[in-house]
């Protein structure tokens, strides 16, 4: 999720449950809520550090324990020293802004290690969609709205004891809620769909339906078989699934002495936990062989910027000439 929707998010959630915090804790929390995305700095050190770091440690349960403690830590050591300024300060919001960011992370595609550094293990539920305005505008909406009503009954003279923004903070939340069940909903709709087809006579192995940022309705597939792997776009409506585009088949390469070389190389097997739906390309060169592996999970939700692919390169004696991980530029797919 984009770094305005959990900040926006957070400072819903501080509105909703912890609406007498001092303005100090209310920055504290939001910034609980976003501080989780500087992960993104690894991308600066390079694609292997990139994947290596990006959405584990930040994006872990540790890292949210490490928070509340902090920030439980400082409000004790502030109490005697500067009694009164941080009245209102609330640890248990900076919790609560801290797991709500990597539940709002592990509803999407790209994937979240929640358990580091006691598991490598990653999770996606393929849900939200990176950039999610739907959802955005929801939350923004539950924070304006009672502005304005506040203004306006000012206007008119009437006064509220009720803490300020509350109700609009704890409907818009309740909305996010079922707008995100709607979304769970039409994804299992949609993976259904895709596990219960053959394609081009073959039955499924495994498949996954990404999320469209544009409409909750629309999904990107992918399925994998025995000889390929296939891809589709979707609408999920309902309990009705129909495609929106021809499939797009991209067959697995044989197995070949250049091919095993190439995924026993290091960058091949840091590539091969990381990605989803990887798809290897086996290229004759002048002086031997080139292989490249991507994942196709990136294809389907048209990822520009932070795509990556193992290269691989052998000599005419299938020995590895060189394996790094480097960046990769994806192309949108015509819908």
């Amino acid at each position: 999720m984009d770094p305005l929707t959990h900040g926006v998010a957070s400072f819903a959630l501080q509105r909703a449950f912890f609406p007498r915090a001092s303005w100090r804790s209310v920055v504290t929390i939001i910034a609980a809520g976003v501080v989780a995305d500087v992960d993104w700095l690894s991308a600066a050190l390079g694609p292997a550090s990139y994947m290596r770091w990006h959405r584990t440690v930040t994006h872990s349960l540790s890292f949210v324990v490490l928070l509340v403690i902090a920030g439980f830590m400082f409000s004790r050591s502030t109490k005697n020293a500067a009694r009164g300024i941080w009245h209102g300060f609330s640890w248990p919001g900076i919790a609560g802004a801290g797991l709500l960011h990597v539940a709002l992370d592990l509803l999407q595609a790209d994937s979240v290690a929640p358990l580091w550094p006691f598991s490598s293990h990653r999770l996606a539920l393929d849900v939200l969609p990176f950039l999610e305005p739907w959802l955005l505008t929801v939350l923004i909406a539950a924070i304006l709205l009672p502005e304005l009503f506040l203004l306006v009954g000012e206007e008119i003279g009437s006064r509220t004891k009720r803490p300020r923004g509350r109700n609009g903070a704890t409907i818009g939340l309740t909305f996010a809620a079922l707008y995100i069940g709607l979304r769970a909903l039409l994804h299992l709709n949609a993976v259904a769909s895709l596990e219960a087809h053959t394609i081009a006579g073959e039955m499924p192995h495994r498949a996954a339906a990404f999320p469209d940022s544009t409409s909750p309705f629309l999904w990107h597939g992918v399925v994998e078989t025995q000889s390929a792997l296939n891809l589709v776009i979707m609408r999920s409506m309902g309990g009705e699934v129909t495609y929106a585009s021809g499939v797009t088949t991209l067959h697995k390469p044989e197995p070949s002495p250049m091919l095993a070389a190439a995924q026993n190389s290091p960058a091949a097997i840091a590539f091969l936990r990381f990605a989803r739906f990887p798809k290897a390309v086996v290229q004759t060169e002048s002086e031997g062989y080139s292989v490249e592996i991507q994942d196709l999970k990136d294809q389907a939700i048209e990822e520009k910027s932070r795509a990556i692919f193992a290269d691989i390169n052998l000599d005419k004696h299938f020995n590895v000439v060189s394996a790094e991980l480097q960046w990769q530029k994806i192309s949108a797919r015509p819908r």
